[in-house]
């Protein structure tokens, strides 16, 4: 009642609360007629506190009766249901706006061009929109729970199903794209994604997501592939003709410069021999000495010859030792301050670092590296030998074959005329030189570059015109210590004929190489036996024990030197065997004796005294060992 009580005691209703008199008084005259009369959730527009509010009321209307059973009065109770009221028509208004937004997200989805899903939080599927009648001919109910399965390709059945589950499991943003069969049968290619729905508390509702038709982008993008596949190949074609055409190229250079030089050294020895043989038929035998050196000498320059192609080819038989590489130039810087002459000052910067490498040909390497700076410098000008530590990641030799790891860096840098690019380009060309004729062989940056890759090292050259060249050799790194010299073969003596009563197989299909071998062992005193291929050793042994076996590597009748050697060692254990060669890039096990084509008749003789001297009482070494 709030301000009309207690004063509205005693006084009438109408007075009291004349705003819903309307509504009352019919009420009234049915209770005064003797009737009860209930108003549920009624609507009375009430003063309370000074201005009128709509408030909810439940009202039973009772009638009162005296003694004689008149109606003398009514008895009203009131329940305020204002707030209940409030509540339901709150929640009746929320579920009916929930409604329209379902119905125009349904409208919306099953207008759209696309596949549009969603699941529960277990991951089945409860809702799928009209699109899914459209492109497979099934209602989209058939969709729902596992139902979609249907329609994937069995074949990607269960890695879409795998990724999909992965993605419930992490609750996380769900993409994948699978193959279906439509309504016609045709494949085509989905991409599906789905992202987590959550309500307010941010508890995890399912997926919503969309199916995408890639199909024609999936073709363009396999076509694009093809075709670039295809042009790929067509270039990969191409340049192995140009590689081909280059390849040709450098085979006829390297034939016309092998045949040119050998040439020359062939009309050396052949014109050497003719006229000592004229010297000899004319009765004048002490004039042939001269021709016969000049012969001679041109024999050992086609030697050093194939010695550089070998190496250009990383074919030749290396000797690696332990080199400390400063200490080796240190060890050359009077003869290259020599070679260089006065007008080239010569700069050595070196600092410790250990390589693992034939020390010999590393010598001629960098002579070879020198003169040619030298060359470069007619005017004069600086020469600098350095080296120095570099540690090389996979990325600085991702052009090369060689592992990452510490390099020991050999640096070679003069003033020079420098290099044009179409020459860098080259420079490590066999015969390729741009020296006048008769002043360059063009074998002497192959041999550098053939000796640094055999030994696992790398070659860098930068060198611009005017601003002089700067070779690198990187050479890996060795962490034991360097090898001291020994004194060469050379400066032991012969064996003596009283001491070389030994018997020596010797194998060889060539005759003109294998009989000067076995003439000379003999004038030392040496029992020679000799055979031109494997069979024909075999059947020496039936009567003969050697002391050591001397075999060619290569050679015809079936075996070749290794399977000999190994035949003989099976009949006796424990012989000394050395191995002759013409090409010393041929395959044996490390370790085994071997001596390269072509030789000094002695050198042959000292390394069989050598190894008869070694085997004396011992075993010798097996050939793998």
């Amino acid at each position: 009642m709030g301000a009309k009580h207690p004063g509205g005691l005693g006084q009438p209703t109408r007075d009291c609360w004349p705003e819903v008199w309307h509504i009352n008084e019919p009420i009234y005259d049915r209770v005064w007629a003797g009737r009860t009369v209930t108003i549920e959730d009624g609507l009375y527009p009430l003063c309370r506190g000074g201005a009128v509010e709509d408030l909810w009321l439940t009202l039973t209307y009772s009638p009162l009766r005296d003694a004689t059973g008149a109606v003398a009065g009514i008895l009203v109770t009131i329940f305020e249901t204002t707030q209940r009221v409030l509540a339901v028509r709150r929640h009746e208004l929320a579920v009916a706006r929930l409604r329209e937004s379902e119905a125009r997200f349904r409208h919306m989805a099953d207008s759209a061009p696309v596949l549009i899903w969603m699941t529960d939080p277990a991951g089945q599927l409860i809702f799928a929109n009209m699109h899914y009648d459209h492109m497979f001919g099934r209602p989209a109910a058939d969709m729902l729970g596992d139902g979609w399965m249907t329609i994937v390709q069995e074949d990607d059945l269960s890695r879409f199903h795998a990724a999909f589950q992965e993605a419930l499991q992490a609750r996380q943003t769900f993409r994948a794209e699978v193959r279906v069969r439509d309504a016609a049968g045709a494949i085509r290619w989905l991409r599906c994604e789905g992202v987590p729905r959550l309500d307010d508390a941010g508890r995890f509702l399912g997926y919503t997501g969309c199916g995408i038709d890639i199909t024609e982008a999936r073709l363009a993008a396999d076509e694009l592939e093809r075709r670039v596949a295809e042009r790929t190949a067509e270039l990969m074609a191409a340049e192995e003709t140009l590689r081909q055409a280059q390849k040709m190229e450098a085979l006829g250079q390297l034939t016309g410069g092998i045949a040119h030089d050998f040439n020359n050294m062939l009309q050396g020895v052949v014109g050497g021999l003719a006229m000592a043989r004229r010297q000899i038929s004319a009765g004048h035998p002490e004039r042939t000495s001269r021709y016969l050196d000049a012969a001679h000498g041109a024999a050992e320059r086609a030697a050093s010859l194939t010695k550089r192609l070998l190496a250009f080819a990383r074919n030749q038989r290396l000797d690696p030792k332990p080199v400390e590489a400063s200490a080796l130039i240190a060890g050359l810087a009077e003869m290259l301050r020599r070679t260089m002459g006065p007008g080239i000052e010569v700069d050595l910067r070196l600092r410790n670092g250990n390589v693992l490498c034939d020390p010999h040909e590393l010598e001629n390497a960098l002579l070879n590296l020198c003169i040619n700076a030298r060359d470069a410098m007619p005017e004069g000008g600086r020469l600098t030998v350095a080296t120095a530590h570099a540690d090389l990641s996979a990325a600085e030799l991702q052009d090369s074959q060689a592992p990452p790891g510490r390099y020991v860096a050999i640096v070679v840098t003069d003033t020079g005329t420098g290099m044009p690019p179409e020459v860098l380009k080259r420079v490590f060309d066999p015969f390729f030189t741009t020296k006048p004729v008769g002043q360059g062989t063009g074998l002497g940056l192959s041999q550098v570059y053939g000796f640094v890759r055999q030994s696992g090292g790398i070659v860098q050259v930068e060198s611009m015109p005017g601003q002089g060249t700067t070779f690198r050799l990187l050479l890996p790194f060795h962490g034991g210590t360097a090898a001291t010299a020994v004194p060469p073969a050379a400066v032991r003596a012969l064996p003596a004929s009283a001491e070389a009563r030994a018997k020596v197989l010797l194998v060889d299909d060539e005759a003109a190489a294998r009989r000067p071998m076995a003439d000379r062992l003999r004038e030392l005193g040496y029992d020679v036996f000799e055979a031109v291929d494997g069979p024909g050793a075999l059947r020496i042994l039936a009567s003969v024990q050697p002391d050591l076996l001397v075999t060619d590597v290569g050679l015809p009748g079936g075996m070749n030197g290794r399977q000999v050697a190994e035949a003989v060692r099976e009949r006796f254990p424990g012989l000394p065997v050395l191995f002759i060669s013409g090409y010393s890039g041929a395959a044996l096990p490390a370790g085994v004796e071997v001596i390269g084509k072509p030789f000094d008749l002695d050198m042959l003789a000292l390394r069989i005294g050598a190894l008869l001297a070694a085997g004396h009482g011992a075993p010798g070494r097996e050939p793998g060992a």
